[in-house]
């Protein structure tokens, strides 16, 4: 077996030569680092997440030229890999911000098998490798509050499925869950507590958070369980696709939950009858959330447990300036 260093894809050159002889790991070693890697894994509740972090360590195996799950290889991880990787995500045209969240994935597992006594050093620890700089919001496109109205008004109000889209979008816009979150809802999410009709979301890392809904949110929604004749099947989704691909949902509703690429697919059908930015999606709706209530004077770490988020900085890149560019100095010159 080759260094890591020398073990490149057959499409990617390597940046340095390193002449060292092949790592060996012990087999039973090796095994050790596979149940470490497992349990490393296995310390978010989320499905996702641990999919995603195994994910991105499988593509750093993989880019040195070893099998994704061969954990072992790790040992045998230094700084320069760790760069080298960086570099070739970021020349493959990855966002500064994908690459961060790879490379945090890759650091936590270092830091991980480091506390176990597998490894001596992290070479992934930002000491000894730069992440790139974190843009200072991110390039999610968000929504006028006008044409957030424009979308919200779209669905019609006598179809089936309509009535279901015009639900889903108000839960998004007024509750600025994540995607993932909307199509995890269940009939039994949606509760009453005192005056409050709420949404219990289960998010990231199996936080839940309780989101008061806004009165148009929850008469859609309530209009949507009436429609679907839903409202008693407490386990069941919340929004379900149409159980036949024609009649705008006259023949019912599957019992399975909405897939999120079908959400996706929803809004895009949306944005282009409304000839809207072709760049917005349904995270749009999160961003736009988030954005308008700062406007409207909340505070960020309201705005942070709102949106579930464990770092405030995390919520401040949701923010956008909408009237950043007609505030530019640019404009008060004067020669």
């Amino acid at each position: 077996m080759t260094d890591l260093a020398l073990a490149r894809p057959p499409t990617t050159k390597s940046l340095t030569t390193v002449n060292e002889s092949p790592p060996t790991v012990d087999p039973l070693l090796d095994m050790e680092f596979r149940k470490a890697f497992d349990a490393w894994a296995y310390k978010s509740p989320s499905a996702d997440t641990r999919t995603n972090y195994k994910r991105d360590i499988f593509q750093f195996l993989e880019h040195h030229g070893y099998p994704a799950y061969d954990a072992g290889k790790l040992a045998a991880a230094k700084p320069e890999h760790v760069a080298m990787w960086r570099d070739y995500l970021l020349a493959q045209g990855l966002t500064n911000s994908s690459v961060r969240r790879k490379m945090s994935a890759l650091r936590s597992l270092l830091s991980y098998l480091q506390l176990r006594g597998l490894i001596h050093v992290n070479p992934a620890h930002p000491d000894l490798v730069d992440t790139p700089a974190a843009p200072r919001d991110g390039k999610t496109v968000g929504l006028t509050p006008e044409d957030c109205r424009r979308l919200l008004g779209a669905p019609s109000e006598t179809t089936p499925a309509g009535i279901r889209d015009r639900a889903l979008f108000a839960v998004l816009a007024y509750t600025g869950c994540r995607v993932g979150e909307l199509t995890r809802l269940k009939v039994g999410s949606y509760k009453t507590t005192g005056v409050h009709k709420i949404l219990e979301i289960h998010g990231k890392g199996g936080k839940e958070r309780r989101v008061p809904l806004h009165p148009e949110a929850a008469e859609r929604l309530e209009a949507w369980l009436d429609s679907a004749e839903i409202r008693d099947d407490s386990v069941g989704a919340l929004f379900r696709p149409l159980a036949t691909a024609r009649g705008n949902g006259e023949k019912g509703f599957a019992t399975r939950p909405l897939a999120r690429r079908a959400v996706q697919k929803l809004v895009s059908v949306y944005v282009r009858r409304l000839k809207l930015d072709p760049n917005v999606t349904v995270h749009s709706l999160r961003v736009t959330a988030l954005t308008t209530a700062r406007e409207q004077g909340s505070d960020i770490i309201d705005l942070q447990d709102f949106a579930g988020h464990a770092d405030p900085r995390t919520t401040l890149t949701y923010i956008r300036n909408r009237d950043r560019l007609s505030k530019s100095p640019a404009y008060v010159l004067r020669y």
